[in-house]
């Protein structure tokens, strides 16, 4: 079991650096980082160059990069991934159709979020969005949810952090006991959300999320929505 409490914060530092040139688009200059990270510029360019010389940055004239090591380490993900897109594709585009509205893929992105791996906007004819790597907190949206509902180790944590409020845990017990998360507008206002998960052996591997307006998608058609979800899903 991991502490939320005991961090390194030039690991945390290092990596918000990487985060924030991606966020940037791929490259940036360092009071860009600084102001993006919140860290003051001896602390950011010392990091940044700690991070050249092993090759996760590379420094073009006064633009920072994203560096070529960094995909020897993503591509074993990116295998997995694209396992759990081809595994989970007949459920995201029955979701689509029956829905009407847009499905997500998710999976988990650490202790404390969930990152896109895919979604279909539904329409005349499905069509890919592009979420992949959008990153979200777990306790923030349904999707979120249904991962801390079926994952005790995620919610203690949560929990050691001070962020579990009552309601959040009355919310996960619902969840388990039906076997799906909404989000009413809590996340976006006339935005209404449904999430269910995805075994695999067993296991929760990912969890499958569909969003639309509230007009389309009142509370009632969600219930629906989830039920049949489920029985294509057994």
């Amino acid at each position: 079991m991991t502490n939320p409490l005991k961090r390194i914060q030039s690991v945390e530092r290092a990596f918000s650096l990487l985060e924030a040139i991606a966020e940037l688009g791929g490259s940036a200059r360092l009071n860009q980082l600084v102001e993006q990270c919140k860290l003051n510029k001896t602390t950011a360019h010392g990091l940044l160059n700690t991070l050249v010389t092993l090759g996760y940055v590379d420094r073009d004239e006064s633009n920072y990069t994203l560096g070529a090591r960094l995909s020897t380490l993503s591509a074993s993900i990116n295998v997995q991934h694209q396992k759990i897109r081809t595994r989970f594709q007949p459920i995201l585009n029955y979701s689509a159709k029956l829905t009407g509205e847009t499905s997500y893929l998710a999976v988990l992105g650490g202790n404390q979020d969930y990152v896109y791996t895919e979604a279909i906007q539904s329409g005349n004819s499905l069509r890919l969005a592009n979420p992949r790597g959008r990153r979200e907190k777990l306790n923030s949206s349904a999707i979120g949810k249904v991962f801390l509902a079926f994952n005790d180790e995620l919610a203690r944590q949560l929990r050691i952090s001070n962020k579990m409020p009552t309601f959040l845990t009355r919310e996960l017990k619902l969840i388990r006991e039906q076997g799906y998360a909404l989000d009413l507008e809590n996340s976006e206002v006339g935005l209404n959300c449904l999430a269910i998960p995805l075994y695999h052996e067993g296991k929760i591997e990912a969890v499958l999320g569909v969003a639309g307006p509230v007009a389309r998608m009142p509370e009632s058609q969600l219930h629906v929505f989830a039920s049949n979800i489920q029985r294509v899903n057994l």
